[in-house]
């Protein structure tokens, strides 16, 4: 399952040790399409598709991905610095039931192509 993303919001949790410590969440024209969980101190929970109402219903239907804190630097890099942006996650079981439904793997993806060497010049860099 894929999801277009237009916007996005972050979250840092504080006195958090172990678990999620941070999400990045994001929309699609002002829906919610799905979030990233970022943990800490244990090892990864699988990736799901969630669908608290109606799992027949693809606009219902959120896409949660977890990966490690160190990953989170890089990943909000790139959010803010390219675009535009897509989820997938690919579910582990067809037909979907009950309120989640493990995935076995996904990604943050670009949907368009970028070109070589599009990377902004920063001329203030080269001043003394």
């Amino acid at each position: 399952m894929q999801k277009s993303i237009t916007s996005y919001t972050v979250q840092l949790l504080s006195s958090v040790k172990t678990g999620i410590i941070a999400q990045v969440l994001f929309k699609n024209n002002q829906s919610f399409v799905g979030r990233i969980d970022f943990y800490a101190g244990v090892d990864l929970p699988k990736s799901y598709l969630w669908h608290p109402n109606n799992a027949a219903d693809e606009s219902q239907t959120y896409l949660v991905l977890a990966m490690p804190f160190d990953a989170f630097g890089s990943i909000t890099e790139l959010i803010r610095n390219e675009r535009p942006w897509g989820l997938e996650l690919w579910p582990s079981s067809t037909p979907m039931k009950g309120a989640t439904t493990d995935g076995y793997g996904g990604k943050l993806y670009t949907t368009a192509d970028e070109a070589i060497g599009e990377q902004e010049f920063d001329l203030q860099a080269l001043r003394p």
